[in-house]
């Protein structure tokens, strides 16, 4: 008999919002204290292995036809899909050496830009997912952006089940002072030249996020008819929703890192293994 459904649990948001330390949180709680078998998808990784792999095959990334020639071809699917397993299973520190840099970065950027790479990231998302089933995967944790849109899509398709989509928002100005090492201090006590930073920063978030939420493919964009929460505030249940229960999470307070994924935490648990006991 075929293994059931995984169930999917999709972690979106804002640029800067915080996701990506929690998302790793619940990760090893649903391993660790639930004892379900877990995966966790970065889609915004693909973007990165995508550079990678480009490099290797010679693709030239300042030739937008380069590009889609690339994305175009079906056989680089399954090398892509074989590459960023492996990537997942690399330790940290060597994971992040090789992906990570600015130049990596900014090539991502280039591919990302094209298209032709959201369908690429979604026929790779489908390839994982039904490997995930037959390898016995309960639940999967998708990181990434615009992924309430694809969630649903990898549901309507049979793949998974969809059941919780989380939505993360964060000032930027909290969001700048966090990447730049400047927090918990108040923005009113920094110095005139660290408030000139943040505001630089801060600025360079929001412009993000604004292109993100205009682009014509797969904008990012909070799920409709979901509600607000601050993360310490977040219930352990949400209020029914078409398709799938969902929340807007405010990251805007400074909190522990533990202490501020425990809500997000309580409320995955409710979702993949409603019986289990919540985390205290």
């Amino acid at each position: 008999m075929a293994n059931p459904l995984p169930k999917l649990v999709t972690f979106d948001g804002d640029a800067r919002s915080g996701k990506g330390t929690i998302v790793s949180l619940v990760k090893d709680y649903v391993r660790d204290e639930l004892h379900k078998s877990v995966m966790l998808i970065d889609a915004g990784q693909v973007f990165r292995v995508l550079v990678v792999m480009t490099r290797e095959y010679g693709v030239n990334l300042d030739d937008p036809a380069a590009i889609d020639a690339f994305l175009s071809d079906k056989r680089n699917e399954d090398a892509c899909v074989r590459r960023v397993k492996f990537v997942y299973h690399l330790p940290r520190a060597d994971r992040d050496a090789l992906l990570y840099t600015p130049e990596i970065s900014a090539s991502s950027v280039k591919i990302g830009a094209r298209p032709r790479s959201q369908a690429f990231k979604d026929a790779l998302l489908r390839k994982w997912l039904r490997d995930a089933r037959i390898e016995g995967v309960e639940v999967v944790l998708l990181d990434g952006r615009a992924l309430g849109e694809v969630g649903e899509m990898l549901a309507s398709e049979g793949l998974c089940e969809h059941v919780l989509d989380l939505f993360f928002i964060c000032d930027p100005i909290v969001s700048a002072q966090r990447t730049l090492g400047m927090m918990p201090r108040p923005y009113d006590e920094l110095t005139p030249d660290e408030r000139l930073r943040v505001d630089s920063q801060a600025e360079q978030i929001a412009a993000r996020n604004r292109a993100d939420r205009t682009r014509s493919i797969q904008p990012v964009v909070p799920p409709a008819g979901a509600e607000t929460y601050p993360v310490a505030e977040l219930p352990a249940q949400l209020p029914p929703r078409d398709p799938c229960p969902a929340a807007i999470i405010d990251r805007s307070v400074e909190l522990p890192h533990e202490t501020m994924a425990l809500p997000v935490i309580r409320l995955v648990s409710t979702y993949c293994s409603p019986a289990s006991t919540e985390p205290q």
